[in-house]
């Protein structure tokens, strides 16, 4: 073996083609999927991914909340206002949970540590309300204690001058200022603020750091203006309220309203509620009983029956009816009088309220044309005032009377109406004849605004004319004659029903509508007052002083000219009318 070998030296292995172009394939392949999904996010998704982005950092902030807008009578006085308050609320993450602190806001806000601690944990993580709408200097030592984690923010809370007296009719709203019955809730649309809105950055503890764009302009309510006059509101309320609570009654509602306009003066309903104060929640206080409660209305319905009677040529104005009888029979129904008379003419049958003399002029009236003229007068449909929950009332179709029927719906029974409704149809009556669409808005018609035709001109007249015998002496409803003008009206007295087919013996609905000046008639008012228990339990009675107090106070308000002599008593009453006079035209108190 020689010495010394010559050694060849070793050359590197060459790698195979693939490799190279698998790596450069793939570095391809990155680079592509790298620009493909740049040109998706910056171009495909570009807008949804800002989106998603400013959701993790910017926040819609809610701005101040402007007041909502206050509602006001006919001639500006408020009837409800929005007053600032104090609202308390806690960041759960920084408010302490026990300890001194804890107890001292407890025992300033005059709670046990207990329902504070409820308070905290009712909210979410980052906040809880701990108290609201408080009075600004009851939670100013509150926020004295300078607690960590307690904050403060401003609200509004809505108050209601007249509480009781307006309750029914302007209803509530809630901690939201929400309106939720009456007319805060008909007209919550109207009325509420609404607070502008901006987009900022908020850090983790809730502090704007930057605006990201300009606040939207908040929307501030508009005020509404009633027809209401708060002092004749005022009038009305008190009135009926002694009335109810005089004769023991259940409840009462009445309804003052302009013939000029058909705007509503005064709307009362008793028993009524506090708005401002609803700890002791009674779910029946809160009915408005002129607009949602029907009832049979009892004679008040007699001129709307002779109406159609005269409108269809079924009887002449000269017609005279023999009601001499203890019992008037129709079909297996005895009807009767209070009290028996002769023969009488269309005026005696109103002013002695003879429901066998109604029944009579019903029985010769075709029933499409009563059924017409009970229909045209608003009855059994709603007025469509803008009211929550306006009862429609009940009138049913002719074509399923039988005599029975037709002769009880000529004094009041068989029907179901409300006040309002009595109001409208005598405003007609009043107006030669034409409907008067109700407004509880001011200036929201015309003066002398016309209706579609409810009962002939002459008609009308004639009504006009028989009418004030009601209030004359002798008649029904003498008591409520309005010293030094003259006034025509009616007077209402239905049995209850007993939920059994039948009525009450003792129990009664009560009414009285009218208007003033009988000869150029400005004002009509309806008055209900139900199941009187104390004393004579008549309309003429019970409902009508009702009708006179207000009616006073009205006419003297608006300046209407007297046209009659004035007179302390009616000429030509009974002793025993002048004690019911006397009793009924002493001061109303609430």
């Amino acid at each position: 073996m020689s010495q010394s070998r010559q050694r060849t030296p070793i050359r590197p292995r060459s790698l195979p083609v693939w490799r190279a172009r698998a790596v450069w394939t793939l570095l391809g392949l990155g680079l592509g999927g790298t620009m493909l999904a740049s040109y998706d996010a910056q171009v495909v998704r570009h807008q949804q991914l800002r989106d998603e982005g400013a959701q993790r950092y910017l926040r819609q902030l809610p701005m101040a909340v402007p007041a909502r807008a206050p509602i006001v009578d006919r001639h500006g006085q408020v009837l409800a206002v929005s007053v600032p308050t104090t609202t308390l609320w806690a960041d759960p993450r920084f408010f302490p949970d026990s300890g001194a602190d804890f107890r001292a806001v407890a025992a300033t806000l005059h709670i046990s540590p207990a329902e504070l601690q409820q308070r905290l944990h009712r909210g979410g993580s980052r906040f809880a309300y701990i108290a609201r709408q408080l009075p600004p200097d009851a939670a100013a030592p509150v926020l004295a204690l300078k607690v960590p984690g307690l904050h403060h923010l401003l609200e509004y809370r809505r108050y209601y001058p007249d509480a009781d007296v307006t309750g029914p009719l302007l209803g509530f709203t809630d901690l939201d200022g929400h309106g939720i019955a009456g007319l805060e809730m008909s007209y919550d649309g109207w009325l509420r603020s609404e607070h502008g809105k901006a987009t900022g950055l908020q850090d983790n503890r809730g502090r704007t750091l930057a605006w990201a764009s300009l606040p939207a302009r908040a929307k501030t309510g508009q005020t509404l203006v009633l027809s209401i006059d708060r002092n004749l509101q005022y009038t009305a309320y008190t009135a009926l309220a002694a009335a109810v609570q005089t004769a023991d009654a259940s409840s009462g509602s009445a309804v003052l309203m302009d013939l000029r306009s058909g705007e509503i003066l005064a709307l009362a309903s008793y028993p009524s509620y506090n708005p401002n104060n609803r700890a002791d929640y009674v779910a029946s206080l809160y009915d408005n009983r002129a607009l949602n409660h029907t009832f049979e209305p009892g004679s008040v319905m007699k001129p709307f029956a002779i109406a159609a009677a005269l409108d269809s040529g079924s009887i002449a104005p000269t017609s005279r009816f023999d009601v001499a009888t203890s019992c008037y029979r129709v079909g297996r129904y005895c009807i009767r009088d209070d009290v028996r008379h002769g023969t009488l003419d269309l005026r005696q049958v109103l002013q002695y309220s003879s429901n066998i003399g109604a029944a009579q002029i019903a029985l010769r009236t075709p029933p499409a044309a009563l059924y017409g003229t009970l229909q045209r007068a608003g009855f059994g449909r709603i007025s469509d005032i803008g009211f929550p929950g306006e009862a429609a009332g009940n009138l049913p179709r002719w074509q399923g009377w039988d005599r029975s029927r037709q002769a009880a719906m000529a004094y009041g029974y068989g029907i179901s109406v409300t006040t309002l409704q009595l109001a409208t149809a005598y405003a007609a009556i009043a107006r030669n004849g034409r409907y008067l669409r109700p407004t509880l808005i001011h200036g929201a018609h015309a003066v002398d605004e016309s209706g579609p035709e409810v009962m002939r001109p002459q008609t009308a007249a004639l009504l006009r004319q028989w009418l004030q015998a009601v209030v004359a002496p002798g008649g029904t409803g003498f008591l409520a004659a309005v010293p030094g003008y003259s006034v025509a009206g009616k007077t209402g007295t239905s049995a209850l029903a007993n939920g059994k087919g039948g009525f009450h013996h003792s129990r009664v609905n009560t009414s009285f509508v009218g208007f003033a000046p009988a000869e150029n008639p400005r004002l009509v008012m309806a008055v209900t007052i139900r199941d009187p228990k104390r004393g004579l339990r008549y309309g003429g009675v019970v409902a009508a002083p009702v009708f006179r107090v207000t009616m006073t106070a009205a006419l003297r308000a608006l300046g209407v000219a007297p046209d009659r002599p004035f007179a302390a008593t009616p000429a030509g009453v009974s002793a025993v009318q002048q004690k019911l006079w006397a009793e009924g035209a002493g001061d109303v108190r609430h």
